[in-house]
């Protein structure tokens, strides 16, 4: 360094200590006032506010999430391989439509294979039913003909074990009196024709033929005398035998028919097998028919794809997650509330609502649902608030905050929530009345983040102006200073 600038460098030092001494000597001389002495003169520094008469809501602040009460997880019921998968994140769905489709082969083939033993098992129900019909008709045949044959021989038998009746003997009489008059008359017809015969007035073959007239006439006079004998002496012990041996037979027989009857319940019971085998049929074609269903997966709401979880070509096992969907026209807001305010919390109370993706907006919501159990870890109950969503702004997720609304007054007396201090239990609030501060004690109302209503009686009124700040160390009747108004005095010691 050269000497020059090492004589320069000295100058420059000695002239800014010199200027420094002199500074240090100017303010020795100035005089100096505490804070308490600024603020007796010139009054406590405060800042206000007016008070305003309107109306006040009491609400009660929560936080919660945005939720959809339509939220579904799509999966299987069956195994099987996926054939196509029709929507991604984000699409549209309506209620119905196929979201994914499994491989529906095998369950055709068991669904023909079903069909085809249903048509078995109807067939046997139409033979069991014919078979039963064919035996209703010959049995009841075969009871009636052995019935009828059982009551001829009875009456047969009645008839032989009576003899004959009056009428038989007078038809028996009848017959041999008739049968006599005719062998007299072929007698005395023959002895004609010998006596011709031998005068040789007519050939033998007429005499012949009186011959066998007269022979006729005999065996037909023989045979009714023998008829009358039978019918006056009545039935042999051998014709009753035979006609109560032919009772018998009888009898068996219609016991045979309605013993051969007893086979219509056994067809019964093959209509009632053929049936239930029909049932059965039926059950697994509507089983085959349910599976083949199944094969289609299908939205169950309207909404949106919230998550594709599975791709064509895998296989898939019943209960494993497909596609997650939300409706998102029902979303509601989920609000956990305390229990110590729980009390004032209704269904159909109005609630605010903000949510961070909108922060200069807010959505109008009710209070729906209020949860009767309250959480074993906070303490808290859950509220369920319903939120319109036009446009789907709103998503599950979200978190959110919101005032629920459980009173209000429309002329309340309103003043700044900073207005008010709590002194020795006592809610206390200083107005200011010119520069002087005048403390008022007050009854809190209703309240909210901004504003505190002070109940009746109070002197308090709208357009009075109130301490909002600086009030800590305020009595009543000190000295403020307005806000705007210029310091007056020296440096303040603190």
């Amino acid at each position: 360094m050269s000497r020059n600038r090492v004589i320069a460098l000295a100058l420059s030092v000695l002239v800014i200590g010199s200027l420094f001494a002199m500074a240090r000597v100017r303010g020795a001389r100035k005089q100096v006032k505490t804070t308490e002495q600024i603020h007796q003169e010139l009054g406590m520094p405060v800042q206000t506010a007016s008070v305003q008469l309107g109306r006040i809501e009491d609400t009660i602040p929560v936080t919660g999430s945005i939720k959809a009460l339509d939220t579904v997880t799509l999966s299987s019921k069956i195994p099987g391989k996926v054939a196509y998968v029709q929507y991604r994140e984000g699409d549209a769905v309506r209620r119905g439509d196929i979201v994914v489709q499994l491989d529906r082969s095998d369950a055709e083939a068991n669904l023909r294979q079903a069909l085809a033993g249903l048509e078995t098992a109807q067939a046997r129900l139409s033979q069991a039913r014919t078979g039963a019909s064919v035996t209703e008709v010959q049995s009841t045949a075969a009871i009636r003909q052995a019935s009828a044959a059982l009551a001829a021989a009875q009456a047969n038998l009645e008839k032989i074990r009576h003899g004959a009746r009056s009428q038989e003997r007078m038809m028996a009489e009848s017959q041999v009196t008739t049968a006599k008059a005719n062998l007299d008359n072929a007698e005395a017809n023959l002895r004609r024709m010998k006596q011709l015969y031998d005068q040789g007035a007519i050939a033998a073959a007429q005499l012949d033929v009186a011959q066998t007239q007269r022979d006729v006439a005999k065996a037909q006079h023989d045979a009714a005398v023998q008829n009358l004998s039978l019918v006056e002496e009545g039935a042999r012990r051998e014709d009753v035998r035979a006609a109560e041996a032919q009772v018998e037979q009888a009898k068996e027989a219609l016991a045979t028919a309605k013993a051969n009857y007893g086979q219509n319940a056994l067809r019964r019971e093959d209509i009632k097998s053929a049936l239930a085998g029909v049932s059965q049929a039926q059950a697994q074609v509507a089983l085959a028919r349910e599976q083949v269903a199944n094969t289609s997966i299908r939205a169950p709401i309207d909404g949106l794809i919230a998550q594709r979880l599975t791709e064509p070509g895998q296989t898939v096992t019943p209960g494993v997650p497909l596609m997650a969907m939300v409706n998102l026209t029902t979303v509601y807001f989920q609000a956990d509330v305390s229990e110590t305010v729980l009390a004032k919390v209704r269904a159909g109370q109005p609630v605010t609502v903000k949510v961070d993706a909108y922060p200069d907006e807010s959505f109008s919501g009710v209070v729906r649902k209020i949860n009767p159990t309250a959480s074993s870890t906070t303490r808290s109950f859950s509220v369920r608030i319903h939120i319109p969503n036009p446009g789907s702004r709103l998503k599950p997720g979200m978190f959110a905050r919101g005032s629920i609304v459980t009173g209000g007054d429309g002329s309340a007396i309103l003043v700044p929530q900073d207005a008010v201090e709590e002194r020795a239990g006592q809610n206390i609030v200083f107005t200011v009345s010119g520069t002087t501060a005048r403390k008022h004690s007050v009854r809190k109302g209703l309240s909210n983040p901004q504003f505190v209503q002070i109940l009746p009686p109070t002197d308090i009124r709208a357009g009075d102006i109130v301490v909002t700040s600086g009030h800590e160390n305020l009595e009543d009747g000190k000295k403020v200073l307005l806000p705007g108004k210029p310091e007056r005095g020296a440096l303040i010691r603190q």
